[in-house]
């Protein structure tokens, strides 16, 4: 599945009162661009592998899922390197876009990020983020999960 996604840090948070959300936790088999990823979303398991369409851009990604069971997870859980935690909010945007906003727990809590996904170029080039919105971070490698995975807020000083 083709991924184009817009990045941006949370200025300030809306409202998350009434919005759908699910808990996820993330976790990473191997470092790099181009790292396998475990998630668990409630009583969802899959393996997760994103892969660069251009090197230069990090807002595209091919992204190859496959479900797991519980006890698959389970068991490469135990191979996992580093983690996170965070809870997903589903704001709904014009034009029938979708904000998920990613509030993180542990030692990443205080740090609040926004993705919007694209079905297509013409919708990503004509999207003016809400004033809610912080500064654009997707082409900053700092931004990506498996980057953060395993770091604490005060990793982020400067950054952020």
């Amino acid at each position: 599945m083709l991924e184009s996604e817009l990045s941006f840090l949370v200025a300030r948070l809306p409202d998350l009162g009434g919005l759908a959300s699910k808990d996820i936790d993330q976790h990473y088999l191997s470092d790099g661009r181009e790292p396998l990823r475990l998630r668990r979303i409630g009583a969802k398991f899959e393996l997760t592998k994103k892969l660069d369409i251009d090197p230069n851009d990090m807002s595209r990604k091919e992204e190859i899922n496959v479900p797991l069971t519980a006890g698959e997870y389970d068991r490469l859980l135990k191979l996992a390197e580093r983690g996170l935690t965070k809870t997903r909010h589903y704001f709904p945007l014009a034009g029938g876009l979708t904000a998920e906003i990613d509030v993180f727990h542990g030692p990443l809590e205080g740090l609040a990020m926004v993705e919007v996904e694209f079905k297509d170029e013409t919708a990503r080039a004509a999207f003016v983020p809400p004033p809610w919105f912080g500064r654009d971070v997707s082409q900053e490698d700092w931004s990506a999960n498996s980057w953060l995975a395993g770091k604490s807020l005060a990793d982020l000083k400067g950054r952020i």
